[in-house]
């Protein structure tokens, strides 16, 4: 048996080339889909919620909500009529958010957030999948910044935070945004009367691709190489 000429080599590299090609493609990173989103203009917070995501992939079944049990309001956001603020902080209370990411990978939480002089001042961002087991994503620390519905503060934090894969292609992932300690913004203590808001949360997803369809293309371009072998053997 005898290898393939020089012009049937070059024919082998060709198709391997295409076929590779082809996979690339499919496996190119797909753009960011918003799965939830709380802008609170039309939920208008004034309790601890549920609060129903205004937009996103799975809306419906998304929800905002807080535990502090005192006042709930909505004042002026981060550049937008309404936010989702609350008094009476004490530390490990939290505003929490949650959605579905079936189908998605690389979730991110987006959010902007401020509060008074004698609100909290330290949180951690916290992460699940069953909504009482909870590990820490990262922390925050928050300024005084007064927000209204033109202005966007620039000192005011507007994060972003990549959640690990164990919040990839799940029923439920839920994120809380938790007090730590009882520092105010200023340095002193949080006081009953000191507040803490949000405003334009959003969890967001890159859709997973499909196996199969790759499957497929990389079986197709053995098979496309082995009788290609078989007919210059």
């Amino acid at each position: 048996m005898y290898g393939p000429s020089g012009r049937e080599s070059v024919m082998l590299k060709k198709i391997a080339f295409a076929t590779l090609a082809i996979t690339a493609a499919c496996v190119a990173p797909s753009s960011a889909a918003v799965l939830a989103e709380w802008t609170f203009e039309t939920s208008v917070p004034v309790t601890g919620g549920p609060h129903v995501a205004e937009g996103g992939v799975f809306a419906a079944t998304s929800n905002a909500s807080s535990n502090t049990g005192a006042t709930f309001s909505n004042p002026a956001g981060f550049g937008s009529i309404e936010s989702f603020s609350s008094n009476g902080w004490n530390a490990g209370e939290y505003f929490q958010f949650s959605a579905p990411s079936t189908g998605y990978e690389d979730i991110t939480l987006s959010l902007a957030a401020t509060g008074s002089n004698t609100g909290p001042r330290d949180f951690e961002v916290r992460y699940s999948t069953d909504g009482s087991s909870f590990t820490t994503l990262t922390t925050y620390t928050l300024t005084n910044d007064a927000w209204n519905a033109i202005i966007t503060p620039a000192a005011s934090l507007k994060g972003s935070f990549a959640a690990p894969s164990t919040l990839d292609d799940q029923a439920l992932v839920y994120f809380r945004l938790a007090a730590v300690g009882t520092t105010s913004i200023t340095g002193g203590t949080v006081a009953t009367t000191g507040t803490s808001r949000v405003d334009n949360v959003t969890i967001n997803g890159t859709v997973i691709p499909e196996p199969a369809s790759l499957g497929l293309i990389a079986l197709g371009g053995l098979a496309l190489l082995r009788r290609r072998r078989s007919t210059v053997a």
